[in-house]
C-alpha cells in the first residue's frame, strides 16, 4: 500500500492584497465618518487639553501655567467632595438600572400576552428630554402639590423634602436618573435573553435545577458579555449626568447633589475659569476611564477566552 499525500497548492504572497481601487472605494465610504468624529470629538477633546494647561477666559488670550490648573484642582476638597458624591451617584443609578433592567428583561422573556405594549411602556422615559424628566418628576415630589408627597402622608410618613433635603436630595436625584436609564438597558439585554434556548431551560429543568439555579448557572453566565456592555455605557453616561440634576437642584441643597458635571459647569460658567473646567474635564475623563476599565478588561478577558 502506498501513501497518498493530499497537498494544497501554495497560495500566491499577492493573494491576500486587497486592490488598491478596492481599498480606496472601502475608505471613501468610512472616511466621512471618522472626519465627522475628529470634527466633533478629537479636535475639541485637543484643544481642551490645551486649555487645562492655561490661564484662560472669555475676552482673554490663553497663557500657559502649566500644571497649575491640575494643582488647584487636585487640592481643592470641593472637587473630592464632588468626585465621591458622583461616584456615589453612579453607583446607587447603575446599580439599579442593571439590577432591575435584567430582572424585567427576564420576565418579558417569558411573557408572551401584551409584551409589546409593556415594553412600550417601559421605554417609553427614552423619548423624554431632560427638561420633561425633571420637569415631571419636580411635579411629582413637589412639597405641597407633589402624588408622592401625597401618598406619603396618607401612609403616615409625612410629606418629605426630597429634593431639598441634604440627606434625600443625592438619593432622589440617582433614582430618578435611573428612571430616565434603566430602558436603554431593558433594550439591550432583552433581545438577549429572548435569543436564549428554551431547550437548555427545559434540559435542566428536568435535571431537577430550581428557576434560581437556572438563572445563576446558565442565564446570567450566558448574558454575562451583554451585562458588562451595558454597564460600561451606563458608567461612562451617568458619569456625565447634568441636564435633570441641574434643573432640579442645580447642585443644593448646600452642595450636597453637586456632581462633577456640575462643579465643572459652575467653574466655568460661573467663576469663568475655563482653563480649570477644562482641567476638571480631563480628570472627570481620567475618573470615567478608571471607572469602566475593570469591566472593560473582564469582557475582554471573557472575550479572549471563548476565541481559544
Amino acid at each position: 500500500m502506498t501513501d497518498v499525500a493530499l497537498s494544497r497548492p501554495a497560495a500566491s504572497p499577492h493573494a491576500s492584497r486587497v486592490p488598491i481601487r478596492e481599498a480606496l472605494q472601502g475608505w471613501s465610504l468610512v472616511a466621512p465618518l471618522y472626519l465627522f468624529v475628529t470634527a466633533i470629538i478629537v479636535i475639541p477633546e485637543i484643544w481642551a487639553l490645551y486649555l487645562s494647561f492655561t490661564d484662560y477666559s472669555v475676552g482673554r488670550t490663553p497663557q500657559f501655567v502649566g500644571l497649575a490648573n491640575y494643582r488647584a484642582t487636585l487640592s481643592a476638597a470641593e472637587f473630592w467632595m464632588a468626585a465621591w458624591r458622583t461616584l456615589q451617584f453612579v453607583a446607587i443609578a447603575v446599580s439599579l438600572e442593571i439590577a432591575i433592567g435584567l430582572w424585567l428583561a427576564c420576565i418579558l422573556a417569558r411573557l408572551r400576552a401584551f409584551r409589546g405594549i409593556i415594553i412600550a411602556c417601559l421605554i417609553a422615559p427614552i423619548a423624554m428630554s431632560h427638561a420633561v424628566t425633571a420637569t415631571m418628576w419636580g411635579y411629582l415630589l413637589d412639597l405641597n402639590v407633589g402624588p408622592i408627597n401625597f401618598l406619603t402622608e396618607v401612609m403616615g410618613f409625612g410629606r418629605l423634602p426630597w429634593l431639598s433635603s441634604e440627606t434625600l436630595a443625592l438619593l432622589t436625584v440617582a433614582f430618578i436618573e435611573f428612571w430616565a436609564g434603566m430602558p436603554h438597558v431593558l433594550i439591550m439585554l432583552f433581545p438577549v435573553r429572548a435569543a436564549l434556548s428554551p431547550e437548555i431551560y427545559e434540559a435542566a429543568e428536568l435535571d431537577g435545577a430550581t428557576a434560581r439555579q437556572s438563572f445563576w448557572r446558565i442565564t446570567l453566565p450566558l448574558m454575562m458579555p451583554a451585562l458588562l456592555i451595558a454597564m460600561i455605557f451606563r458608567i461612562i453616561i451617568t458619569m456625565r449626568a447634568f441636564g435633570t440634576v441641574w434643573i432640579l437642584t442645580k447642585g443644593g441643597p448646600l452642595e450636597s447633589s453637586e456632581l462633577l458635571s456640575i462643579y465643572l459647569y459652575k467653574t466655568g460658567f460661573s467663576y469663568w475659569n475655563f482653563g480649570q473646567a477644562a482641567a476638571i474635564a480631563w480628570l472627570m475623563l481620567l475618573i470615567t476611564a478608571a471607572a469602566s476599565s475593570l469591566y472593560m478588561l473582564r469582557l475582554y478577558r471573557d472575550a479572549a477566552g471563548t476565541t481559544t
